[in-house]
């Protein structure tokens, strides 16, 4: 049975473009209060990429496009070349939010070239292509949700589940990639337990996942990140399923720190490891992880906890994203199907 987005979440989209204005779930806020923030600016849209207002790859894409968007119907110019100078500014201010998830390069690039290919059209007619674009990237996102959901809930065992991070409806525009697939499945009844890592150090498992999920009335045991391995030594994970915020040519890939101990723990377990992610988030220009940026952010993020100090100011290591080696992987789920090994081979043909 294929289901609708509104089948299977209560929750509105995380972005939005509407009234030239950029509509957001404030994430920071969650799970205290739920707020939807309108910006008005390509610097407010940037900032709120930069702080983790909006995060989670696909969700960081489609803010980067809306930000391009609402540059090109509220800027105040006279001539294309003004507009184009304008707008190329615009590009560079979001192309240096985040530098890890692809998404939001593959995005920006995307309604760039699309606007440089109608340069000698009417203003006009570029500015309506430009936010059209943008919207097409987000209804996107949300049918490459819905497929990866549908394909997922035929391969994964019934049973217990479990997740990393956030890679739900929060984190894309609509359902999450991850998400999708436990929505699918927990209306299908396949879906027994799912177990929610925290996530140190900035708690998106906890603050997010449990958030939406128990939202949506999932049944879910929240765990700190150093009990996953415990958890999956009394036999009681039977899969794990993560988001990934860049895949390179050869299947390894990024996602939150924490994801490469999950990994290895899957593997000396016998548990079957997945990543969820479109085609957007594959980059093959990269041939192995090593090529992949990490983010490294600010040492506050592991001296506090909700704003409490844990720690006294000592030096701090923190990358925000680990790199899994392909060698963990039972499969990637993605919109035009599971890729499973060899990866350099079957990653080739999702875009033959």
């Amino acid at each position: 049975m294929k289901y609708k987005p509104e089948d299977l979440t209560r929750l509105p989209r995380s972005v939005e473009y509407k009234n030239r204005m950029v509509h957001l779930i404030d994430q920071r806020l969650i799970p205290h209060e739920f707020k939807i923030i309108k910006l008005e600016t390509v610097d407010e849209v940037a900032q709120a990429i930069k702080t983790m207002q909006i995060r989670g790859a696909p969700a960081i894409g489609a803010a980067a496009a809306f930000g391009l968007a609402l540059y090109a119907e509220t800027a105040k110019v006279e001539s294309k070349e003004e507009f184009f100078n304008g707008f190329y500014r615009a590009y560079e201010i979001l192309k240096n939010t985040r530098p890890t998830a692809v998404n939001l390069f593959w995005a920006l690039n995307r309604i760039k070239h699309l606007a440089e290919e109608h340069r000698e059209d009417s203003l006009n007619e570029i500015r309506q292509l430009i936010v059209e674009e943008a919207q097409k990237i987000a209804d996107e996102d949300v049918e490459a949700n819905l497929q990866m959901g549908h394909i997922g809930a035929e391969i994964l065992p019934e049973g217990n589940i479990l997740t990393h991070c956030n890679a739900g409806s929060l984190a894309t525009v609509h359902l999450g990639t991850v998400g999708a697939v436990l929505r699918v499945i927990h209306k299908e009844g396949k879906l027994k337990l799912l177990w929610v890592d925290e996530t140190r150090p900035v708690l998106q498992g906890a603050r997010l996942s449990a958030w939406e999920y128990h939202y949506d009335g999932i049944p879910l045991k929240l765990i700190t990140d150093n009990m996953a391995g415990f958890v999956m030594q009394q036999g009681k994970v039977d899969a794990i399923i993560v988001g990934a915020d860049r895949i390179v040519a050869n299947g390894d890939f990024a996602n939150k720190i924490g994801t490469y101990t999950l990994a290895v723990l899957a593997k000396e377990h016998r548990i079957p490891f997945f990543t969820v992610a479109p085609l957007s988030t594959i980059d093959m220009s990269l041939k192995s992880g090593k090529e992949i940026p990490i983010e490294e952010r600010k040492p506050e993020e592991v001296l506090t906890c909700g704003g409490c100090k844990i720690a006294p100011d000592v030096d701090v290591y923190n990358p925000a994203f680990d790199i899994t080696p392909h060698k963990y992987l039972t499969g990637i789920i993605t919109e035009k199907g599971v890729v499973y090994p060899p990866f350099e081979r079957n990653l080739k043909k999702l875009f033959e």
